[in-house]
């Protein structure tokens, strides 16, 4: 094992003494710049501990109690995958919010998002980040001037709730007006 020693840049402003750490590692560390790197890598641990935050907290993952094994794996496998496409989104929202929202999003997921936008006065979800901002309103975010950027944990209850909503319209219209109770519903005219 192999010690990278670090220390902060600079003195502090408050006077106190300057932070002094080591990070122990199993990589080999010849000079500066393999220090540097591994340093870079470290800083990555974050988005792990947020992926397995969304994992525990967002999918419940330690709740599950299978009796087999087996089944067990499955479970596991699947809300891994479900956590690491919620901590994408997150990070690619805030990352590169240019993107193109059909990236992630579904037709119907973003006209969902659309809908929902006009109904709050809020920009279309023209791009990944404007996408983000609706999914995280749908959360319970308020966009407020001085709020922080939604965590997973928000965007999770977000896309939860749109996931919900473009279930039901795809059933809706997958089934149509015949056969479809919510276009009956909601459309009684159409027989």
């Amino acid at each position: 094992m192999t010690a990278v020693h670090a220390v902060e840049a600079g003195d502090p402003a408050d006077g106190s003494a300057r932070l002094e750490w080591l990070l122990l590692t199993t990589l080999p560390v010849a000079g500066e710049e393999q220090a540097r790197e591994i340093l870079k890598l470290y800083a990555l641990r974050w988005r792990i501990e947020d992926w397995h935050r969304v994992l525990k907290s967002g999918c419940g993952v330690e709740k599950i109690a299978h009796a087999a094994a087996e089944r067990l794996q499955r479970a596991a496998a699947i809300n891994a995958v479900i956590a690491w496409r919620l901590a994408a989104l997150t990070m690619c929202g805030r990352e590169t919010p240019e993107l193109d929202a059909k990236c992630f999003f579904t037709k119907i997921e973003i006209a969902i998002l659309a809908d929902f936008a006009t109904e709050r006065r809020f920009p279309r979800p023209d791009n990944l980040g404007r996408a983000m901002g609706l999914v995280a309103a749908m959360g319970g975010h308020l966009h407020r001037k001085h709020d922080r950027p939604p965590g997973n944990e928000i965007i999770w209850y977000g896309y939860a709730r749109l996931a919900d909503s473009s279930a039901s319209t795809e059933r809706a219209l997958r089934l149509g007006p015949e056969k479809s109770e919510v276009y009956k519903l909601l459309r009684p005219d159409i027989k």
